[in-house]
């Protein structure tokens, strides 16, 4: 018999011997190698490994409400796949499970995968769910990359589940299937999946949660200041103040919090303070029934920005904007902007038509400079006053020395004015006299050379965001983002099968195209759930085959994106997403695409 190799052969010298010899350990992927060592030394029973019976969770029954409707439908299709779903809460009990087919039953019956049991890394070792609590985000476990022999014939994808108000962990969601059966793209299923259960909760969301998540959201948007809301059993922050409250015991918090707002005091001298890293400033009591629910608390944290400001080069800043979405390309984006708007650098900020620069230059000037406000020089808006409008207006602005200055819009101009404006920026001399700057242009082909010139004088800084249908992931958060901001008082959500089908169009008109579809469907949808159905018919044609099942229809849909993405390559959007070559022409010939003729 061949001795194993790779992962096997790893898992085989860990569990013998403690270690891992240094060319066997990069065969295993850095997270799953830390999950091993995590378990083993929390003693975990891996000889003979079933889950330990911790009790019935009715406090979980809020998750098991939101949860039940989607996951239900999910295993309904699943059915046939040998796929069950498994829901646990924050600390890894199972609540319920979903098992579409009778043949798979006994698979989970022999771990007590049941609900009640505990599916912690300390219980039972790596696994799809109580590593993903570890972890902190989604995973996928295939086959040997479980310590527990027990455990080896599935592949777990599990994802995390957030309270949409607190962002609180509240559960997991675990995908189980046979270890053949393990694909890359059931990720990024399960991930739609877990935003749609979230939606629930918030919509489940008492009618407290509700009003401070309001009145979070109105402090938000008129201060500059950093912002938390605090209740009982409620805290609502962005993720700079989370993190700078990290460790501080909220109970304690809250109760000075609730002191300081019941007796009308700001807190401003002898505030609850925490290692001088901050303290409380305003503090403004959120009511509801006469009675004091939890207060809006204005952080004074001025040293942050020392902090920040003495980063090293290649550190990015603690994030301060946040826009939906959490792609790579717009993570990136949002940092690079961010870094040089703090370093007063002026910026370019470049893109297709629709795809939210004026939203990431107006956010970043905002955050470079929040106790002065931005002024906008829009050359679309200007062009009904006459080609020099925007040059007068512009000359008018610097001479002001306004806190920042935003150019929107500078494709629209003459060369003869792009050339113009680029003069007077020249002229200001230093960057550093100028107001904290951003421009923001349409791209389409090779600029002419008066707009040359205005790129190079603002594009000291240069960011370009991507296009929406080359960062898919992006497009259910943002969707959910929008429906949140036009449904009114009404109470509504997507579904898993909307979101997904969303997330394979095209998006032609990007982010502005994506939000007229999403009022579009608002004004025309009954109920509280946006189905497939309800979405417009030029995008549920999308669908080649209505017959295929959840999982087919993302795998083909992440496939035609990478197509698109790398223009064809087929090597490139492969590897991509995690498949041979071989593996993606297979798949294209099974879904009646011809791998040579198709043009993506």
């Amino acid at each position: 018999m061949s001795r194993p190799t790779g992962v096997d052969a790893a898992r085989e010298h860990l569990l013998s011997d403690g270690t891992i010899p240094r060319h066997l350990e990069k065969r295993v992927r850095p997270e799953v190698l830390q999950s091993w060592r995590r378990s083993l030394m929390s003693g975990a029973q891996l000889a003979n490994p079933t889950l330990t019976f911790k009790g019935e969770h009715h406090a979980r029954a809020a998750l098991r409400v939101a949860a039940d409707p989607v996951l239900s439908r999910l295993a309904d299709q699943l059915a046939g796949l040998e796929a069950g779903v498994l829901l646990a809460d924050h600390e890894a009990t199972l609540v319920h499970r979903w098992l579409p087919d009778r043949s798979i039953i006994p698979m989970f019956d022999r771990i007590n995968a049941l609900s009640g049991f505990d599916n912690s890394e300390e219980s039972i070792g790596t696994n799809g769910c109580g590593s993903v609590i570890e972890h902190g985000t989604s995973i996928q476990i295939s086959g040997p990359e479980h310590l527990a022999d027990a455990l080896r014939p599935f592949t777990c994808v599990g994802v995390p589940v957030h309270n949409p108000i607190t962002r609180r962990l509240e559960g997991v969601i675990t995908l189980s299937c046979r270890a053949t059966s393990g694909n890359p793209l059931l990720t990024p299923l399960m991930t739609s999946t877990a935003q749609e259960v979230e939606s629930r909760l918030l919509a489940q969301a008492t009618t407290r949660e509700r009003q401070l998540l309001d009145a979070y959201l109105v402090a938000i948007g008129s201060r500059r200041t950093p912002i938390a809301a605090v209740g009982q059993d409620i805290f609502i922050a962005g993720p700079r103040v989370t993190e700078l409250l990290e460790g501080v015991d909220r109970a304690v918090l809250w109760e000075h919090v609730r002191e300081l707002a019941l007796g009308g005091r700001t807190g401003h001298n002898g505030g609850f303070a925490s290692q001088d890293r901050f303290r409380i400033g305003r503090c403004q009591p959120v009511e509801h029934s006469g009675t004091v629910i939890g207060a809006i608390v204005e952080l004074e944290v001025a040293h942050l920005e020392r902090a920040d400001r003495a980063l090293p080069d290649g550190v990015p800043p603690r994030p301060t904007v946040t826009l939906p979405g959490h792609s790579p390309a717009l993570v990136t984006a949002i940092a690079h902007a961010t870094r040089l708007a703090a370093k007063g650098v002026p910026i370019l900020i470049e893109g297709e038509s629709g795809v939210g620069k004026y939203a990431l230059a107006r956010a970043v000037l905002e955050s470079a400079h929040p106790s002065g406000g931005v002024v906008v020089l829009d050359a679309a808006s200007d062009w009904a006053d006459g080609a020099d409008a925007f040059v007068t207006r512009l000359r008018t602005e610097l001479a002001a020395r306004p806190s920042a200055l935003l150019l929107r819009h500078l494709e629209q101009l003459t060369p003869e004015a792009a050339s113009a404006s680029a003069s007077l920026l020249d002229q200001e001399g230093d960057l550093a006299s100028l107001p904290r700057l951003a421009g923001t242009m349409t791209t389409s082909g090779e600029p002419d050379p008066g707009r040359r010139r205005l790129i190079d004088t603002l594009g000291v800084g240069r960011v370009t965001l991507p296009p929406l249908r080359d960062r898919q992931e992006d497009i259910g958060p943002t969707a959910v983002a929008m429906i949140e901001k036009h449904r009114g008082n009404r109470t509504v959500h997507l579904s898993s099968a909307a979101i997904r089908l969303l997330m394979r169009a095209p998006w032609p008109g990007n982010l502005r195209q994506l939000e007229a579809s999403v009022r579009g469907v608002l004004s025309t949808s009954i109920g509280p759930e946006i189905t497939a159905n309800d979405l417009p018919l030029e995008l549920q044609g999308n669908s080649r085959k209505r017959d295929l099942t959840a999982i087919e229809e993302l795998e083909l849909g992440a496939i035609l994106s990478a197509l698109r993405q790398h223009r064809g390559n087929k090597v490139a959007a492969a590897q991509s997403i995690g498949i041979s070559r071989s593996t993606l022409y297979r798949k294209l010939q099974a879904y009646k695409l011809d791998p040579d003729k198709q043009v993506f």
